[in-house]
């Protein structure tokens, strides 16, 4: 029926194919266990770095230039795909699920990521494999099995050899700049919020703090920014990334936006949704655990976010929702939601770069949808809603 990935269940397969349709539904296929064709660096502010970050990349061979109509923004393509050479006799190294998509990509293989490692030690070249035995890398260990099982944290293995290379700020040795990775369409939806100066702006999933960053760069670093994230952990790398950009108009809380919704007293005129997701869209995905019925369940908790925000939009008031998943569910159906039982209205979209608009043909929202196979992104789903 169609290209076989050793990933993803026949439940999902059969959802994925029912929602997009079956042309589509193979594109999506062949390119979910990808990496983007299109990565996105973002330059902070200074704009007079961009040439030495240009050769910065061609050193490293990876092809690069400047977005025809955004100017802070770099587009990049990995290397690759290169065939990796096959050893029978080689020991493996075991990964968990997200450490493998890293390693695929040629990340190293660091502690934490290790599941297995019988017998390696020190110096040898070993094979990457991933929970399901996907091949994702060969590398060389940095330390023996008993260590990397002791061991909470280090360098396990060094990547020799991955079927794709992506571009990093570490490898490219621009760790001083103010740049970032930030994928398009996760730059469409700060621009799509049209933060102002003055503006209090709400971003309540909002580590690791990206597009945070974003909408304060775009409001002149002076809109009153309030960040929110469950995970305390997270938010630290938002709090090392304000303080590496010198912005003093944000505010970290930690907490569930749920819960601090019922607490506090405060109206904002902007609001962005980006909730937990099944992040169906994310590239490369090797291993797929999602179910119908893990859909349904984030649904119900991205609709109760949105309902918790519902308390904090002003009158007239807009919220950006969007996520990295292409659910109907996550997406058409919470929007829906909104417009049904919260009063709100999806608006037009200023800043449009997809000409796919609902999966969901009854619905006519003017939404943005990003699909792997058609767009050479991440899946995503970006819809702006007004407070009525």
């Amino acid at each position: 029926m169609f290209t076989k990935i050793p990933i993803i269940s026949k439940e999902i397969e059969v959802y994925i194919a029912d929602l997009l349709g079956e042309n589509i539904a193979n594109k999506y296929f062949d390119n979910i266990c990808t990496p983007m064709e299109e990565y996105t660096l973002h330059v902070y502010k200074d704009e007079t770095k961009i040439d030495e970050i240009l050769q910065a990349l061609q050193r490293n061979k990876f092809q690069a230039s400047i977005h025809n109509e955004y100017s802070n923004l770099i587009i990049c393509s990995p290397n690759g795909p290169f065939k990796l050479d096959s050893q029978p006799n080689l020991k493996k190294i075991v990964v968990d699920t997200k450490a493998s998509e890293m390693i695929y990509q040629g990340a190293d293989i660091y502690v934490p990521g290790v599941k297995r490692a019988n017998k390696v030690k020190q110096g040898d070249t070993v094979q990457i494999v991933n929970q399901q035995n996907i091949h994702v890398a060969n590398a060389e260990a940095q330390m023996n099995y008993k260590e990397m099982l002791e061991n909470r944290k280090g360098l396990a293995a060094k990547n020799l050899q991955s079927p794709y290379v992506v571009p990093s700020i570490e490898q490219l040795n621009l760790d001083d700049l103010s740049i970032y990775f930030q994928s398009f369409p996760a730059y469409l939806t700060c621009l799509n919020l049209e933060p102002k100066t003055d503006e209090r702006i709400l971003d309540c999933c909002a580590a690791p703090g990206n597009k945070t960053i974003h909408l304060s760069e775009i409001a002149g670093n002076k809109a009153r920014i309030v960040a929110v994230d469950r995970s305390k952990n997270r938010l630290r790398k938002l709090s090392d990334k304000i303080n590496k950009f010198r912005i003093k108009n944000i505010e970290i809380t930690s907490g569930d936006i749920i819960e601090l919704s019922k607490k506090w007293n405060v109206k904002f005129d902007k609001i962005l949704i980006d909730p937990p997701c099944t992040a169906l869209g994310l590239r490369p995905r090797l291993s797929i655990k999602t179910t119908k019925d893990s859909i349904k369940s984030m649904s119900r908790y991205q609709k109760a976010i949105f309902h918790a925000c519902n308390k904090l939009i002003k009158p007239q008031g807009e919220i950006i929702y969007s996520t990295c998943t292409i659910s109907r569910e996550e997406n058409e159906e919470v929007i829906e939601y909104a417009n049904e039982k919260l009063n709100f209205e999806t608006i037009e979209q200023k800043y449009r770069h997809s000409d796919y608009a609902s999966v969901v043909e009854d619905l006519k929202y003017p939404v943005q949808r990003f699909i792997p196979g058609i767009h050479k992104t991440l899946g995503y789903f970006i819809a702006k809603m007004r407070k009525i």
